[in-house]
């Protein structure tokens, strides 16, 4: 993932990637392993920021049943591309408390120095459900973006909230220069290999994520 802009601009919009810390002017020669960890959440964040971009941008021309051009699998497709969307965010959510976030912590010797992130993710949450209710359960003929009701309306009752979190998120990261490089990389890297053993997203959703992010 790169935070270079794309050569489509509406592609960035309306959620701007993050920096990559390593990328930045001040952390360029920074060696300590705070700055990898921030770099790895900020590339897992911004295919998050991506993915909604691309609900925002495409969704709207997707055509109702009203629509002479009205074509009932581009309105699955797009269904399923959210349901895949929003179990992506919460499988990542969920790696996050339940392994990365607790490693973390053990690791520092600091109980709760994790609660702000973990806190911020009810922000959004029910929100994110809603969206996955909505794709998982709106029949093609019954899809609308905008209006009463219509899928917008969902997006934009969470989307702020998730957006402040995915970059107050690598802020956190970035005050952890104060631990021990070494014992932090080793942290970061039990973590991920805990997480991939015990959780995966299914065949199908990971399918349809190579497919989003492409």
């Amino acid at each position: 993932m790169t935070t270079r802009p794309s050569d489509a601009p509406w592609a960035d919009e309306p959620f701007h990637l993050i920096a990559t810390p390593s990328k930045r002017p001040e952390l360029t020669d920074e060696k300590h392993s705070y700055v990898h960890v921030a770099s790895e959440m900020t590339h897992v964040h911004n295919v998050l920021i991506r993915g909604l971009n691309a609900i925002i941008q495409q969704a709207p021309y997707v055509k109702t049943h009203t629509d002479p051009a009205y074509n009932k699998e581009d309105v699955r497709d797009l269904l399923l591309y959210v349901s895949c969307w929003v179990k992506m965010v919460e499988h990542h959510h969920w790696t996050e408390e339940s392994f990365i976030f607790p490693e973390i912590e053990r690791f520092s010797g600091k109980p709760g120095s994790m609660d702000d992130p973990r806190h911020q993710h009810e922000l959004f949450h029910g929100g994110l459900e809603q969206l996955l209710a909505y794709a998982n359960s709106t029949k093609p003929q019954s899809y609308s973006w905008g209006g009463p009701g219509g899928m917008k309306e969902i997006v934009d009752s969470f989307s702020k909230e998730l957006m402040d979190h995915l970059y107050a998120e690598i802020e956190v990261f970035l005050t952890m220069k104060d631990l021990d490089s070494a014992g932090l990389k080793k942290t970061w890297d039990k973590g991920e290999t805990i997480a991939k053993k015990h959780g995966s997203l299914s065949r199908r959703v990971q399918k349809q994520l190579l497919m989003l992010v492409h």
